[in-house]
């Protein structure tokens, strides 16, 4: 029989026994606590350091973590949660600036009416629409059912499968009637008691980082409600390749990140259902946005080759299923679609943004940026369309900065030059509270202001004469603390940072070159990333191209919620995008003769530019 033990996670004061010989990151997962682990629990990011009360009873600290941990921290009980095992009773604290609650969510904006042409309808078949009196004696009441349907909706209905009439009766059917859902691709899907009209839709965006569920009404066109989450596959890794990676080492992870991310939807599901005022069997349909990872392992499809050269999914199809079968709490014939995808890392969602912004209609040149944990990249010429992704890494959302945090309270989300005194830094933290971490877009700002005053050269390296740099024995410039607070930038996150840049400008300048574009009349930034931050930093830096980008340039958050919507809410748009899709040129920027030397080149950041 297996040996427990005690465990106290604060400042949640969440106390449990698990198995001895656990990590305490195991054991904080079973007792519902979820800490960082931006590398998948390798114990190389070290975002999931905790304060030991009882050191003893943890087992020793291995080479790993005594390279991630200053002797000072191991000296003062920290620990990996990742590394270190249970040997005894403990209890742990999170430091508060590793705390992975209380984000500040975005996704939630998306509001208004769409067009409606809905592929779930509700028919209501009266209770006269049954011939007379039959009695349940030596009679089929499904029979029944189906005979009326087709006698009041001639040429309507379509039953694809014998219906189950489980719970009704004849006496139902004479003195109340009932409530066919009919699917435009699945016929007759579910039959309710009564007269139930109203009939309601979800579409969900399932992001590396967030979770978001809008509830639309399919006869109106609006939304009702929205709620967001973080993805709780993030214990697995903060991007899809350690995600993937942890499913190629287990298969039993799949099952599992899945059941994860269906867990949180249902109870996103059901906040805006409770919001709205409506119960589980108002739902009939469903779409499904994301990368195509995410997709998958929604799916229940082993996203393991995504992983490996070539790179490919198990299908660029879209998924046609039921949400019983993707383990969410509604009526489990319920149709739930799943977008196409153009390949392994381009997915649903950057599709999604297309037919939210529909750039095939506007005449010009468009280029959509989608920047996440994966960079995704779609540019529009009169009626071609061109694709890529790059590998912008985690970085740009925080992940592998050192004091790098997703964007929730106490994060600097804005660093600037004060107008008065053009040579001081300042900053704003979300919340206005004290800063704990930087998130996404205070990192590229914060790189922009160390490029304007000095501080950071063009290779990257700090220059050493500037105040708040800190200098090794050697008087090389090793990190750039933020006046003002606790928080830093080391020479190895400015080159996490110019890694990701490198990808994203290479990219733009493929999908331009290769579409013979050489001007651009719009440039449109989406993304839980890419909305957010201020673009003229991102021009400062070389994240965005400065010779590249003419015309408008503009933040759009939630595209790809947007277009999960209005799929929902008209299958026409399904048609338009399954259509599109396959005729997509897509580039692969690994297959490219110079990459490499032009990857080397973009690395470098620009000359200080005057802004207008």
């Amino acid at each position: 029989m297996a040996e427990h033990v005690d465990i106290t996670i604060n400042p949640f004061n969440t106390s449990g026994r698990v198995v001895k010989g656990a990590t305490v990151f195991e054991a904080a997962a079973q007792l519902g606590v979820a800490l960082r682990s931006d590398c998948g629990q390798k114990g190389t990011c070290g975002k999931c350091r905790v304060v030991v009360d009882n050191p003893a009873n943890l087992s020793p600290a291995k080479k790993l973590e005594r390279e991630m941990l200053s002797p000072s921290r191991l000296a003062d009980a920290h620990r990996l949660a990742c590394q270190a095992r249970l040997t005894g009773p403990v209890t742990v604290t999170i430091p508060k600036t590793l705390l992975s609650g209380l984000e500040v969510f975005t996704k939630t904006t998306v509001a208004g009416t769409f067009e409606v042409r809905p592929a779930a309808r509700r028919f209501h078949l009266p209770p006269d629409s049954f011939k007379p009196p039959t009695g349940d004696g030596g009679h089929d009441l499904t029979q029944t059912l189906v005979q009326a349907a087709h006698r009041a909706w001639p040429g309507e209905l379509r039953f694809n499968t014998r219906p189950s009439l489980e719970g009704l009766s004849s006496e139902d059917l004479r003195h109340a009637g009932v409530t066919l859902v009919q699917h435009a691709g699945r016929g007759v899907t579910t039959i309710h008691k009564g007269n139930q009209a109203t009939s309601l839709g979800l579409a969900v965006d399932v992001g590396t980082t967030t979770l978001a569920v809008y509830l639309c009404d399919l006869s109106t066109g609006r939304v009702l409600s929205a709620a967001a989450a973080a993805n709780p596959q993030r214990r697995f890794g903060e991007d899809v390749i350690a995600r993937i990676a942890a499913i190629r080492a287990d298969e039993d992870s799949l099952a599992k990140q899945q059941a994860l991310v269906a867990t949180a939807l249902n109870d996103l599901i059901k906040s805006c259902l409770a919001a709205a005022g409506q119960g589980f069997t108002t739902v009939d349909d469903l779409t499904v946005v994301g990368n195509t990872t995410m997709e998958h392992i929604l799916a229940g499809l082993n996203p393991g080759n995504i992983g490996l050269a070539p790179y490919r999914p198990v299908t660029c199809e879209p998924v046609c299923t039921s949400v019983g079968d993707l383990g969410l709490a509604l009526l489990p014939a319920t149709p739930a679609y799943i977008f196409p995808v153009i390949s392994g890392f381009l997915g649903g969602d950057i599709l999604a943004a297309l037919l939210a912004d529909r750039p095939y209609e506007r005449g010009g040149t468009t280029l959509l940026i989608d920047i996440g944990t994966n960079g995704e990249l779609l540019l529009c010429n009169g009626s071609e369309l061109w694709a890529t992704s790059c590998a912008t890494g985690p970085a740009l959302e925080g992940a592998q900065i050192s004091c790098g945090m997703r964007a929730a309270a106490g994060a600097v989300k804005r660093v600037y030059l004060d107008p008065a005194q053009t040579d001081r830094i300042r900053f704003e933290t979300m919340g206005n509270t004290d800063p704990i971490g930087i998130c996404g877009s205070g990192i590229i700002d914060a790189l922009a202001v160390m490029r304007q005053t000095g501080i950071t050269r063009k290779n990257g390296t700090f220059n050493p004469d500037s105040s708040e740099v800190h200098c090794d024995h050697q008087g090389v410039g090793r990190s750039f603390r933020l006046p003002g607070s606790a928080l830093h930038m080391t020479l190895k996150d400015v080159r996490q940072v110019q890694l990701a840049k490198a990808a994203l400008q290479v990219g733009i300048q493929t999908l331009l070159k290769h579409a013979g574009v050489t001007r651009l009349d719009r440039t449109i930034l989406t993304g839980a990333f890419g909305a957010a931050f201020n673009w003229h930093s991102a021009l400062d830096i070389g994240l965005l191209c400065p010779g590249d980008l003419h015309g408008e340039i503009s933040s759009v958050p939630n595209l790809a919620g947007t277009g999960a919507i209005m799929a929902l809410l008209n299958k026409d748009r399904r048609t338009e995008i399954e259509t599109r899709a396959p005729a997509i040129n897509f580039l692969d920027l690994a297959a490219e003769p110079d990459f490499t030397t032009r990857f080397a080149a973009a690395t470098r950041f620009p000359e200080i530019r005057t802004r207008a």
